[in-house]
C-alpha cells in the first residue's frame, strides 16, 4: 500500500514535494506574505497508509518564515489519531529544514503546528449559544470568500450596563484563541454559574469567536484570503479588502465599548502574557489603573498568567501607537480598557505539560478564568 499525504480539508496546509520514501517525506508549507514579511508557519496534514512504519518528515522551507529560528527552537509539533487529543513530537531544526520521526501506529494520523480548531467545532458552539435563552446569534455579513461573520450577544443590552467585547483569531492559525473564546461563551450561557450570572447583571457581551473564517478554512496562519493582516487594519479597513474588520468595527461603533479582550497567540514566547495600549495618544490614568486591576485579578484567577510579559519587549512611547491594532483603535476611540492575551504555541514554561504542551483544554480553562477577572473590575469599567 502506498502512503498518501493530504491537506485538502478544513484548516489544512501542506505542499508535497516527494512522499515516495517514508523515511524522507519532503514537504513545504504554503506561504503567506504581508509586505516583506513571510507569515507562514501553520501546517496541518494527514498521513494515510503508513501503519507500522517509522516515517521521517522534512519541511524544507521552515527557515523562511518571520519567526525563524526562534520559533523552531526546542519546538514539538502535535499529532493526533482522532483530532481530539493532540500529543507532542519533538523536531530537529538544522537552520534550513524542520524534521521529525514518528513510528506510525494507525492507518491514518494527523500532524500540525498546533492543535487545529475546526469549522464543525465553531458551528457546534454557535448551536449551543442559539439554544440558550441568554444568547442571540447573528451574521454581521460575509467575508471575501462568502463565509459568515458570526456574532454572539449574551445578555440584554441596557443603557446602564457595561459593554464587553471579546474577539478571537484575527490571526487564524492562533487556534488557541477560539478555544478560549468557546469556553468563555459556554460559561456565559451556563445558567448555573454564579460568576456569569453576576456579570450579566452588570454587562452585555458581544463575542466574535472567529474573526478570520476565510484564513482559517484555507489553512493560513495570519492573514485573510487577500493576505491582509486583520490586526493591522483597524484604521484603514475597507469592506473590499478586510470586511471582517469593517463589519465588526461598524457594530462596535453602534454599541460603544467599555472592555475589549482580543485573544491571540505568540509563536516564540513560552508563557501567557498581555499586550496593553501604553502608546495611544489619549492614555488616561484610569485606563492604566483598570489594566493593573484586571491583571491582578487574572493572576488570582489562573496560575497560567504572566502579566509582566517579555522582559526584553520595549513598550511604545505615549502617542506613538499607529492605532492599527484592534485594542489600540478601541482604547483611543472609546477610552476603554483594551488588551490582548497572547497564548503560547509550545507550552507554559512555568507549568509545563510533557505530553500535550499548551493544549486546547488549557486554552479553554484560561478563557473561562477571564470571567472571574472581569467580575473583579466590571463595576469600574465605566467612569
Amino acid at each position: 500500500m502506498s502512503i498518501k499525504v493530504s491537506s485538502n480539508f478544513d484548516c489544512g496546509n501542506i505542499e508535497v514535494i516527494d512522499a515516495s520514501n517514508p523515511q524522507a517525506i519532503r514537504l513545504n508549507i504554503r506561504k503567506e506574505q504581508t509586505g516583506e514579511l513571510q507569515d507562514y508557519i501553520w501546517f496541518y496534514f494527514a498521513l494515510t497508509g503508513a501503519k507500522g512504519q517509522r516515517c521521517t518528515f522534512i519541511i524544507e522551507n521552515a527557515s523562511g518564515n518571520r519567526w525563524a529560528p526562534e520559533a523552531w527552537k526546542d519546538y514539538r509539533i502535535v499529532a493526533s489519531h482522532d483530532r481530539t487529543e493532540w500529543f507532542r513530537i519533538p523536531i530537529e531544526y538544522d537552520g534550513k529544514a524542520v524534521s521529525w520521526r514518528h513510528a506510525v501506529e494507525r492507518d491514518r494520523v494527523y500532524y500540525a503546528y498546533h492543535a487545529p480548531y475546526h469549522a464543525h467545532e465553531h458551528t457546534a458552539l454557535l448551536d449551543r449559544c442559539a439554544a440558550s435563552p441568554r444568547a442571540r446569534v447573528e451574521v454581521l455579513g460575509e467575508t471575501i470568500d462568502g463565509r459568515d461573520m458570526d456574532l454572539v450577544t449574551v445578555g440584554q443590552p441596557d443603557a446602564g450596563k457595561r459593554v464587553c467585547w471579546i474577539i478571537a483569531r484575527q490571526h487564524c492559525g492562533e487556534t488557541q484563541a477560539e478555544a478560549a473564546a468557546e469556553a468563555l461563551l459556554d460559561r456565559l450561557i451556563d445558567e448555573s454559574d454564579p460568576v456569569s450570572r453576576a456579570l450579566l447583571e452588570q454587562a452585555v457581551f458581544y463575542v466574535v469567536p472567529n474573526m478570520n473564517p476565510d484564513g482559517s478554512a484555507r489553512g493560513n496562519h495570519r492573514t485573510n484570503s487577500l493576505a491582509i493582516d486583520l490586526n493591522r487594519a483597524w484604521t484603514n479597513t475597507t469592506r473590499d479588502k478586510s470586511p471582517e474588520v469593517w463589519l465588526v468595527r461598524e457594530r462596535m461603533l453602534q454599541t460603544a465599548i467599555d472592555f475589549l479582550l482580543d485573544l491571540h497567540a505568540d509563536e516564540v514566547r513560552p508563557f501567557v502574557w498581555p499586550v496593553h495600549t501604553p502608546g495611544i495618544p489619549s492614555l488616561s490614568e484610569r485606563q492604566v489603573r483598570l489594566r493593573k486591576a484586571f491583571d491582578a485579578a487574572l493572576v488570582h484567577a489562573t496560575l497560567d498568567y504572566s502579566p509582566d510579559g517579555p522582559k526584553n519587549r520595549a513598550e511604545p512611547a505615549p502617542g506613538t501607537d499607529p492605532l492599527a491594532m484592534a485594542i489600540s483603535w478601541a482604547a483611543e476611540k472609546f477610552g476603554c480598557l483594551a488588551l490582548i492575551i497572547e497564548f503560547p504555541f509550545l507550552d507554559n514554561i512555568y507549568a509545563p505539560n510533557e505530553r500535550h504542551g499548551w493544549s486546547p483544554p488549557r486554552s479553554r480553562h484560561f478563557g473561562a478564568a477571564c470571567l472571574n477577572a472581569l467580575l473583579a473590575v466590571v463595576g469600574d469599567l465605566r467612569s
